[in-house]
């Protein structure tokens, strides 16, 4: 999977040199509006009527801010003296720019499908690096959200029942009229497309049959918002390729989980063993390389963030406080069994939540608690392999 990192020690420090990202004006929330809060999507989707968090608390506009400071040299020169990892930010940040507008989502995606989908998701972007992060909400939570998005749609017309006749003619408009020059369907036409654009396989599930086909035809009727160009297709060419994709064989093969790593050594930072005395991984390498490239962002210390100890850390996307700080070695060496188990449970969900052009996300039964990093592609297995060795010999300093 496409890795995707903050800088460590990063949100300490942003309102020293912006302002704050405007707010959108929100009313009294109440039902899904109040789910959509505490489930935090605002925090990575525009979402209608929720206030935007401002750069310390949100990882798109955070990312967005990087690039742009790091496009100006006279604010980059700034960004230098402020923050002296500030390479580092500029080498990892490489995500949460495409992420889907959540009001145009709501303009055309079938209510029962969201309801479905946030309590199990899937990727559905193959050129996506980021993923849906599980929501720790109630199914009563998730339907509340579900029935907040359909309560936005505007109605469409009536069109005929998908017609097997028309697939191949659906086919090769789908080839023909631009489509795949942004979207793939399944190992069918397995191109990567661009990050926005998701695979067309899944449109059966997410929207209903007449919506399809008013989307195809002009999407801003739906949504002003909406990114997808008018590209003048007909009605009885919109009902040809929305019959392709509701009704062709997408093929491709079903995402499989990697291969089971060699034993990992037992963490011992508990005290129950000391630290090698001939260490061959210090504190600063994992730092560098795993925890202060990720894990710091939803898991910091608030001591070093003007109070601020993130999702991961302080609770967040619908999930308690852990208390789990990842900024500080005694911090993760206090945890240290824990974090180990959730990047391998991580690495054992990513048959459903990485899925490359042309595959079928698999089914998975998932764990209770989420893998980490949530939403995010699993630590490498030499980043693993590497954090793990260090617990092993008592995680020197």
């Amino acid at each position: 999977m496409r890795p995707v990192w903050w800088g460590f020690g990063l949100l300490a420090a942003l309102t020293l040199l912006l302002a704050l990202h405007p707010v959108v004006a929100a009313g009294e929330p109440s039902g899904g509006h109040q789910a959509v809060q505490k489930g935090d999507c605002a925090m990575c989707h525009v979402t209608p009527g929720v206030a935007a968090p401002d750069r310390a608390g949100s990882c798109v506009s955070c990312h967005e801010w990087v690039r742009s400071v790091s496009q100006n040299p006279s604010a980059r020169a700034k960004a230098m003296e402020f923050f002296p990892l500030w390479p580092r930010y500029e080498r990892n940040v490489a995500s949460y720019f495409a992420v889907p507008d959540l009001g145009v989502a709501a303009a055309r995606l079938d209510p029962a499908w969201i309801q479905e989908w946030l309590g199990n998701p899937h990727d559905l972007r193959p050129a996506m690096p980021e993923t849906m992060v599980r929501l720790g909400l109630s199914s009563a939570e998730l339907g509340e959200i579900a029935a907040w998005f359909g309560a936005q749609q505007v109605p469409v017309p009536a069109t005929p029942t998908p017609d097997p006749s028309n697939i191949e003619a659906g086919k090769n408009l789908f080839a023909t009229r631009g489509c795949i020059a942004c979207h793939s369907f399944g190992a069918v036409y397995p191109g990567p497309g661009i990050p926005a654009a998701p695979d067309l396989q899944h449109s059966r599930k997410r929207m209903k049959a007449d919506r399809i086909v008013a989307w195809i035809q002009n999407p801003t009727a739906l949504h002003p918002k909406a990114i997808m160009p008018n590209l003048g297709i007909s009605l009885a060419d919109a009902i040809q390729l929305r019959d392709f994709l509701m009704l062709a064989d997408p093929g491709g093969s079903t995402a499989k989980a990697p291969a089971k790593l060699t034993k990992l050594p037992r963490p011992s930072c508990d005290g129950s063993s000391p630290p090698s005395s001939t260490p061959t991984v210090r504190w600063e390498q994992v730092e560098s390389q795993v925890f202060g490239k990720i894990c710091v962002h939803c898991h910091m210390d608030p001591a070093q963030n003007e109070g601020r100890a993130g999702p991961g850390n302080a609770g967040g996307f619908g999930w308690a406080a852990t208390g789990i700080e990842l900024q500080s070695r005694e911090g993760v060496a206090k945890h240290a069994p824990a974090i180990l188990e959730a990047m391998l449970r991580r690495r054992e969900e990513l048959p459903r939540d990485v899925v490359l052009p042309g595959q079928i996300p698999a089914n998975i039964q998932r764990p209770t608690k989420p893998g980490m990093p949530l939403g995010l592609p699993a630590i490498p297995d030499a980043d693993i392999q590497l954090v793990a060795t260090w617990m092993g010999e008592g995680c020197p300093g």
